[in-house]
């Protein structure tokens, strides 16, 4: 649905992408991480035809981006992360007005959209909270009704319950059969969300791939509670594993499968066990530790 070779962009000196390539498969949910500075909201501009790329191919949905930004644009759903938008309209002006040029745009279920994320009608943008404001910009995305959505950090600004609506509301979209790429730092939404994720490092591509694949080089991790306090010369430590904390509350590290750590741990004095699995902010520590990022 998504296909990029060695796309390139630079302002001036300032080389922003050197060289990004990635495939995001049709009817999926797709992340886009990196720190600030790493070239992620260029190249979701160059998606939309926002930014012109220096060189590369890119195509979306069978369509050459490069050679043909309209019609793209009538394809993709595009949540920018600015919310620097028409502050005389109303946001159901604004809605309509971002969704017209949309061929199969349904502007009955944008305004039931903005209902549903508490947004009034008859407010003008300007009068909007950041966060209500960024669910304008979701409600156009969604409301367009293109076959991809392209959404620049989506969760950004918005409270815990409006980012369970957000997210079943992307979940929805997709089993619907539409392609979600989404750049995001809320990486606990984004491995929720995703069955894909694409790693951007100062322009380039660090790391690619599903989900779980990704994972299962991290090590994993348990929080233990003994019944006795322990010191930590007292611990096993056979097979890499590796212990913090102190007294009766201790968590260890392992890279081994979990029927060999509780082998490990079952002459312990026991009182709990809780399984604290590697996740998607472990793997960004990871892979960004000895990185350096330009701030943007």
């Amino acid at each position: 649905m998504i296909r990029a070779r060695d796309i390139k962009k630079a302002y001036g000196r300032t080389t922003v992408l050197r060289g990004v390539s990635l495939d995001v498969k049709p009817g999926t949910i797709h992340g886009f991480v990196g720190p600030n500075g790493a070239g992620k909201s260029t190249f979701l501009k160059c998606l939309v035809g926002v930014v012109h790329p220096d060189s590369g191919d890119l195509e979306i949905d069978g369509v050459d981006a490069r050679r043909n930004a309209l019609e793209v644009r009538r394809r993709v759903g595009y949540a920018p992360a600015e919310t620097s938008l028409y502050h005389r309209m109303r946001a159901v002006e604004l809605l309509d007005f971002a969704i017209r040029y949309h061929p199969d745009s349904d502007l009955e279920r944008g305004k039931s959209l903005l209902d549903d994320l508490g947004i009034p009608h008859d407010r003008k943008v300007g009068a909007l909270s950041h966060g209500m404001k960024r669910k304008v910009i979701l409600a156009q995305a969604i409301a367009c009704n293109a076959p991809v959505m392209v959404m620049d950090e989506p969760m950004e600004a918005l409270d815990p319950e409006a980012r369970r609506i957000v997210e079943e509301l992307f979940r929805d979209e997709c089993r619907k059969g539409r392609t979600l790429f989404l750049s995001s730092h809320d990486l606990f939404s984004t491995q929720r969300l995703c069955s894909q994720v694409t790693f951007l490092h100062r322009g380039k591509v660090l790391r690619d791939g599903p989900v779980e694949e990704l994972l299962s080089g991290v090590p994993g991790r348990l929080h233990v509670q003994l019944r006795t306090p322990m010191d930590a010369n007292s611990l096993p430590v056979g097979g890499g594993l590796s212990w913090t904390g102190e007294g009766v509350n201790w968590q260890v590290g392992f890279d081994m499968s979990l029927e060999d750590v509780t082998k490990q741990l079952s002459q312990l004095p026991l009182a709990s066990i809780k399984d604290d699995s590697s996740n998607l902010e472990d793997l960004f520590e990871r892979l960004y530790e000895h990185q350096s990022e330009p701030e943007s």
